[in-house]
């Protein structure tokens, strides 16, 4: 009797440890909310054999659907991810940060509402490259290529001037302050987006489209495509303008910082050419030659894929002229 008694309490134990070890162990919680990564992590099937079907990692600076979390104090979070097979996997909670089912669609974002400012950088490109002859879209300049007769993108930047690496890693940021470019986690952008960079900003070939993205477009946006098709329309509208003709009417002579910044106010409205700051170097070959190599573009307001660049200067931040003269260099290293 006393040793069914015993067998009868052993049972009774094991039973109350079996649940708690159940709840502890299987303690799953749903959730209905975003995730964005901020690096190229790992997606795995199952949290203890960390399988990995297909080799899945997540997108930096991509949001995804959040199923749950493995317990309370997650230490993962269950994403689903189109194109996954099983489209279902767990993934550190270190990898990135819930958006929440209120918050914004983009990570740390200033207020784009009509009040955040910009700098826009468009660089002549011929001039530059004799600043920098070695680099590949340099050495492989012609008269005929579109950023011999066009301003082209060196990128769009919000500002305050510290208003960089928005939800990067420390260790991506080590990568692109240390030039690393090509090893940094390629990002997402259609071909026709792809192929329009490639031409528009040359230094594309370098991977520049990499570091303008992870140190300035991760604080413009959650997305890339977004980034750069919003970057290239403004392009667009100054190349468009009569402020390209005047650079293009003007190769191998130089131009003046008034010139420049009065052909703004003719394009885009009187006080336009004031939000211009011109940007010059001395050409590596000759010290006494000024070239003009940028021109930064100070806009304000809320971009979208059809805003008027005369609206955005209009509201802009009013800068001294930057150098005097300069010419405008071209194609070709001379």
């Amino acid at each position: 009797m006393l040793r069914l008694k015993r067998w009868f309490l052993f049972l009774i134990s094991l039973g109350c440890f079996l649940t708690l070890w159940s709840k502890t162990a299987y303690a799953f919680i749903a959730l209905d909310d975003r995730f964005i990564a901020k690096e190229a992590c790992v997606a795995v099937e199952s949290i203890r054999r960390g399988s990995n079907p297909g080799n899945i990692r997540l997108h930096p600076q991509t949001t995804y659907p959040v199923i749950g979390k493995n317990r309370a104090d997650a230490s993962h979070y269950l994403l689903k991810i189109e194109g996954a097979n099983p489209p279902t996997r767990w993934v550190s909670v270190q990898c990135g940060r819930l958006l929440g089912t209120s918050a914004p669609d983009t990570p740390d974002q200033p207020d784009q509402a009509g009040n955040q400012e910009y700098l826009l950088a468009l660089s002549w490109q011929p001039s530059f490259c004799e600043t920098k002859p070695n680099k590949p879209e340099c050495q492989s300049q012609t008269a005929q290529r579109f950023d011999a007769t066009n301003l082209v993108l060196h990128g769009l930047w919000p500002q305050p001037n510290q208003n960089i690496y928005c939800n990067v890693s420390p260790n991506l940021q080590r990568l692109d302050k240390e030039n690393r470019w090509s090893e940094l986690p390629p990002i997402d952008l259609s071909a026709a987006t792809r192929t329009a960079l490639a031409e528009k900003m040359p230094g594309f070939a370098s991977d520049l489209h990499l570091h303008e993205w992870y140190k300035h477009g991760t604080c413009y946006s959650a997305s890339p495509e977004e980034y750069y098709q919003e970057s290239i329309a403004l392009l667009d509208q100054v190349n468009t303008s009569s402020v390209r003709e005047l650079f293009a009417n003007n190769i191998g002579d130089s131009l003046s910082s008034a010139e420049i910044r009065q052909q703004f106010d003719a394009a885009f409205n009187a006080g336009a050419g004031t939000k211009v700051q011109v940007q010059c170097q001395r050409d590596i070959d000759d010290d006494r030659e000024n070239m003009v190599v940028e021109l930064q573009i100070n806009l304000k307001g809320e971009i979208q894929g059809d805003t008027s660049i005369a609206d955005l200067l209009a509201a802009g931040r009013t800068v001294p002229a930057g150098c005097a003269l300069g010419e405008v260099d071209p194609a070709g290293l001379n």
